[in-house]
Protein backbone atom coordinates (compact mmCIF):
# COMPACT_ATOMS: atom_id res chain seq x y z
CA UNK A 1 0.00 0.00 0.00
CA UNK A 2 1.71 3.49 -0.90
CA UNK A 3 1.84 5.77 1.82
CA UNK A 4 0.15 9.15 1.37
CA UNK A 5 0.98 12.24 3.26
CA UNK A 6 -0.61 15.44 4.08
CA UNK A 7 0.02 18.81 4.30
CA UNK A 8 -1.76 21.26 6.66
CA UNK A 9 -1.79 25.01 5.92
CA UNK A 10 -3.36 28.01 6.95
CA UNK A 11 -4.91 30.46 5.36
CA UNK A 12 -6.31 32.69 7.59
CA UNK A 13 -4.51 36.03 6.05
CA UNK A 14 -6.89 35.41 3.03
CA UNK A 15 -10.10 35.24 4.71
CA UNK A 16 -9.26 37.97 7.38
CA UNK A 17 -8.62 40.33 4.10
CA UNK A 18 -11.94 39.17 2.29
CA UNK A 19 -13.52 39.88 5.50
CA UNK A 20 -12.10 43.18 6.21
CA UNK A 21 -10.20 42.35 9.52
CA UNK A 22 -6.30 42.19 10.71
CA UNK A 23 -4.78 40.01 12.71
CA UNK A 24 -4.56 42.36 15.80
CA UNK A 25 -7.80 43.27 15.94
CA UNK A 26 -9.00 39.12 15.79
CA UNK A 27 -6.91 38.83 18.41
CA UNK A 28 -7.74 41.45 20.56
CA UNK A 29 -11.54 40.84 19.66
CA UNK A 30 -11.08 37.69 20.45
CA UNK A 31 -8.36 36.87 22.95
CA UNK A 32 -5.72 34.60 21.39
CA UNK A 33 -2.55 35.66 22.00
CA UNK A 34 -1.25 37.71 18.76
CA UNK A 35 1.90 35.28 18.61
CA UNK A 36 -0.65 32.30 18.09
CA UNK A 37 -2.29 34.57 15.42
CA UNK A 38 1.34 35.09 13.75
CA UNK A 39 2.06 31.31 13.98
CA UNK A 40 -1.25 30.38 11.80
CA UNK A 41 -1.05 32.85 9.61
CA UNK A 42 2.44 32.72 9.19
CA UNK A 43 2.03 28.48 8.99
CA UNK A 44 4.59 28.25 11.97
CA UNK A 45 2.08 27.17 14.34
CA UNK A 46 2.43 23.36 15.51
CA UNK A 47 -0.58 22.88 17.22
CA UNK A 48 -3.77 25.01 18.03
CA UNK A 49 -6.86 24.18 20.03
CA UNK A 50 -10.12 23.74 19.20
CA UNK A 51 -11.53 26.92 21.38
CA UNK A 52 -9.25 28.88 19.42
CA UNK A 53 -10.65 27.53 15.97
CA UNK A 54 -13.94 28.17 17.46
CA UNK A 55 -13.39 31.82 18.33
CA UNK A 56 -11.82 32.33 14.85
CA UNK A 57 -14.94 30.65 13.09
CA UNK A 58 -16.71 33.12 15.57
CA UNK A 59 -15.22 35.98 14.64
CA UNK A 60 -15.40 35.37 10.60
CA UNK A 61 -19.02 33.90 10.61
CA UNK A 62 -16.75 30.73 8.99
CA UNK A 63 -16.03 26.83 9.34
CA UNK A 64 -12.55 25.71 9.98
CA UNK A 65 -12.48 24.55 5.95
CA UNK A 66 -12.54 28.05 5.46
CA UNK A 67 -8.93 28.48 6.99
CA UNK A 68 -7.31 24.84 7.21
CA UNK A 69 -6.85 23.40 3.89
CA UNK A 70 -5.46 19.91 3.53
CA UNK A 71 -3.34 19.11 0.99
CA UNK A 72 -2.20 15.54 -0.39
CA UNK A 73 1.11 14.82 -1.31
CA UNK A 74 2.49 11.68 -2.81
CA UNK A 75 5.93 11.59 -1.00
CA UNK A 76 7.62 13.34 1.99
CA UNK A 77 10.56 15.05 -0.15
CA UNK A 78 7.28 16.32 -1.87
CA UNK A 79 6.14 17.66 1.31
CA UNK A 80 9.28 18.45 2.66
CA UNK A 81 9.89 20.73 -0.69
CA UNK A 82 6.15 22.70 -0.40
CA UNK A 83 6.97 23.28 2.98
CA UNK A 84 10.26 24.76 2.31
CA UNK A 85 9.35 26.91 -0.29
CA UNK A 86 6.00 28.33 0.46
CA UNK A 87 5.76 28.52 4.35
CA UNK A 88 8.35 29.47 6.92
CA UNK A 89 11.06 27.01 8.05
CA UNK A 90 13.90 27.95 10.02
CA UNK A 91 16.91 27.92 8.12
CA UNK A 92 19.06 28.89 11.11
CA UNK A 93 21.82 25.77 12.37
CA UNK A 94 21.27 25.03 16.32
CA UNK A 95 24.98 26.74 16.34
CA UNK A 96 23.44 29.99 14.57
CA UNK A 97 20.81 30.48 16.90
CA UNK A 98 22.63 29.94 19.88
CA UNK A 99 25.13 32.39 19.01
CA UNK A 100 21.79 35.28 18.23
CA UNK A 101 20.55 34.15 21.72
CA UNK A 102 23.66 34.90 23.16
CA UNK A 103 24.26 38.09 21.55
CA UNK A 104 20.55 39.30 22.10
CA UNK A 105 21.00 38.40 26.00
CA UNK A 106 23.99 40.22 26.13
CA UNK A 107 22.15 43.29 24.98
CA UNK A 108 19.09 42.76 27.07
CA UNK A 109 20.38 42.21 30.34
CA UNK A 110 23.22 45.19 30.28
CA UNK A 111 21.15 46.62 33.35
CA UNK A 112 20.33 43.83 34.89
CA UNK A 113 22.46 40.67 36.82
CA UNK A 114 20.99 37.99 34.44
CA UNK A 115 18.34 36.50 32.10
CA UNK A 116 14.90 36.18 33.50
CA UNK A 117 13.29 32.74 33.84
CA UNK A 118 11.26 33.33 31.27
CA UNK A 119 13.21 34.92 29.14
CA UNK A 120 15.58 31.78 29.71
CA UNK A 121 13.28 29.36 29.02
CA UNK A 122 11.72 31.09 25.50
CA UNK A 123 15.44 31.58 24.27
CA UNK A 124 15.73 27.55 25.11
CA UNK A 125 13.10 26.82 22.71
CA UNK A 126 14.54 29.02 20.25
CA UNK A 127 17.91 26.98 19.70
CA UNK A 128 15.73 23.53 20.00
CA UNK A 129 13.88 25.23 17.08
CA UNK A 130 10.74 24.68 18.91
CA UNK A 131 9.43 28.44 18.69
CA UNK A 132 10.36 30.48 15.16
CA UNK A 133 12.78 34.06 15.94
CA UNK A 134 9.31 36.16 15.12
CA UNK A 135 7.17 33.61 18.00
CA UNK A 136 10.39 34.66 20.67
CA UNK A 137 10.39 38.35 20.00
CA UNK A 138 6.21 38.68 19.89
CA UNK A 139 6.48 36.62 23.27
CA UNK A 140 8.75 38.58 24.39
CA UNK A 141 7.66 42.30 23.69
CA UNK A 142 3.54 41.09 25.39
CA UNK A 143 5.72 39.86 28.47
CA UNK A 144 7.10 43.36 28.84
CA UNK A 145 5.22 45.57 27.50
CA UNK A 146 4.03 47.91 29.86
Amino acid sequence: MKEVFILIIFTLKDLLDEKGMTQTELSREKGIREATMSGIINNTIKEISVMNIEKICDALDCTPGDFIKVIPVDNLEKRRELIGRKYHVPTTTKEERIKMVNDALALSTLDAPEPTRFTKQLTDQFIEGKISQEELRQMILEKYQM
